[in-house]
């Protein structure tokens, strides 16, 4: 009889240290190779942007047609294109159609430069208008950007 006893007792203290065990491994879920110190590895790895546009000049009019388009390609240190990226344009003057675009699997992303409705000084639609445009990646610092200027004419 104490034989028995002896056993379940036994068999009760090994799944209670085997619980304990379970218990003490946390399981708290989330995600275990992200730490709050580490940056999350679904970042883009972005080192530049090299920014492009279809023509240098637009018509200063703004009427519909007569947008140019701006092209962005976004690449790692390796010179690798990284898609997923969302690249946020800025110019100087003009609207650009989707500024937050997200690359494609070339890392390219091209979006319309318009300067409908642009006034400069009380000017209404100026020519010569020297309009800067660049671009940077949310939420990656120091990108580096060439420059590109587009002249309304």
């Amino acid at each position: 009889m104490a034989n028995v006893v002896f056993r379940k007792l036994s068999g009760l203290v090994g799944a209670l240290a085997c619980a304990g065990l379970l218990a003490a491994c946390g399981g708290g879920g989330g995600n275990p190779g992200v730490s709050s110190t580490d940056p999350d590895p679904l970042t883009p790895k972005a080192a530049s942007v090299i920014v492009s546009s279809s023509s240098n000049t637009i018509a200063a009019s703004g009427v519909d047609g007569t947008e140019v388009t701006i092209t962005a390609i976004v690449k790692d240190s390796g010179n690798q294109a990284v898609p997923g990226a969302t690249v946020l344009f800025k110019t100087t003057a003009g609207t650009i159609s989707n500024s937050g675009a997200v690359t494609d699997s070339t890392g390219t992303v091209s979006e319309k430069l318009s300067v409908k409705g642009v006034t400069v000084d009380g000017v209404a639609q100026p020519t010569k208008l020297q309009i800067k445009i660049s671009a940077g990646v949310k939420g990656v610092e120091n990108v580096s950007s060439n420059t590109i200027t587009v002249e309304t004419v």
